[in-house]
């Protein structure tokens, strides 16, 4: 299993039978079900720190009493009691699992093969976004029964964000991002998708190119680890890479080696920034026009005076400098990347 979000479809997941009758485990019941030494490697895996709500235990300085919990009962690929099918949660989390919202609540159609991505949490998640409307991850955090940490919800909507790249009879988004405003919203809530967005800043940008490429080689077959050792990133990391490159889907091939966009590419982009450049200054002298009708008069502005010659060069010494030092974060950013691409090739060679 690549994803340790995944649960089961039914309540069987907490389920026992016993001398042929089923009884529904209770949250310390499905905790003993693993065994000391397995707990304690769930424990050490996820920081003694609950994966719903954020809560440590008393290992970490906290109060939260901590259960290894089974994200499948009898899965398919691994061993009920493998570590790709455990998760950390706490004991008041474990609690408010049986008590989830079910797929009919859902504002949007929530078919078996979604469930096999989505969470309980999920489903409330959608039901904020239609009550409320689009909103920050912390409003919407704010707004579930479960104490959810804000970093945890943020997860869970690039799951729902991702949904219809994951789930292959899904045809299409539930859930998207604003990239002007930042908020999250249904679908036909969200007016700027960062679906395909192309990131302005450096790190970020980065940070989507390194997504898709890690997707790219878990789905090729690459061994885990070798994705770990060539970006120099924890496990945990490799997840959370795949849940953001499945929601933001980066158009990575639009770039040729090197990070660097096609020239088809940046024609069509700068013509876009033509046109966005163009409609901006139209509201701006809207905005300057409705200004000055109110105040009955046209708005004028003096003209500086000249620099003289030694400011003149002081400008042009610190733009010199400002340019070459985003010319070396660029550099290295690139080579990074370029260097995580090669390694990965390497492996991709080796299969």
């Amino acid at each position: 299993m690549e994803d340790t979000d995944r649960r089961s479809h039914d309540e069987s997941s907490d389920e026992s039978t016993t001398n042929g009758d089923t009884r529904v485990l209770e949250p310390d019941a499905c905790h003993e079900t693993v065994d000391p030494e397995t707990r304690e490697a769930v424990m050490e895996e996820y920081g003694h720190k609950c994966q719903l709500c954020g809560r440590c235990g008393p290992e970490e300085n906290g109060l939260a009493k901590l259960h290894a919990h089974h994200i499948e009962r009898n899965p398919e690929d691994v061993d009920e009691h493998d570590m790709e099918n455990l998760t950390l949660i706490c004991r008041a989390c474990h609690s408010w699992h049986h008590q989830q919202s079910e797929p009919e609540d859902a504002p949007v159609d929530i078919t078996e093969e979604d469930l096999t991505v989505l969470l309980p949490q999920d489903i409330e998640i959608l039901q904020v976004l239609a009550d409320d409307g689009p909103g920050r991850t912390g409003d919407i955090a704010g707004e579930l029964t479960a104490d959810l940490s804000v970093s945890a919800v943020r997860e869970r909507l690039w799951v729902l964000m991702g949904l219809d790249n994951r789930v292959e009879s899904r045809d299409r988004q539930i859930v998207d991002k604003d990239v002007e405003t930042g908020e999250w919203g249904l679908t036909e809530q969200v007016e700027n998708s960062a679906r395909g967005h192309i990131p302005d800043d450096q790190q970020l940008l980065l940070q989507r190119m390194e997504d898709e490429q890690v997707r790219r080689a878990l789905e090729r077959g690459c061994n885990r680890n070798d994705v770990i050792d060539a970006f120099g990133i924890t496990r945990r990391t490799t997840f959370n890479k795949m849940k953001r490159a499945y929601a933001y889907d980066f158009p990575l091939d639009a770039f040729g080696r090197g990070g660097r966009p096609s020239e088809a590419t940046r024609s069509e982009q700068d013509t876009q920034v033509t046109e966005s450049e163009s409609d901006e200054q139209q509201r701006l002298d809207d905005v300057t026009e409705e200004e000055s009708s109110d105040l009955g008069r046209t708005e004028t502005w003096g003209t500086p005076e000249p620099d003289s010659d030694e400011q003149t060069a002081r400008n042009g010494d610190q733009r010199d400098k400002r340019s070459v030092a985003e010319d070396s974060v660029s550099e290295e950013l690139r080579t990074h990347l370029q260097q995580a691409i090669n390694s990965l090739q390497e492996i991709n060679s080796a299969l």
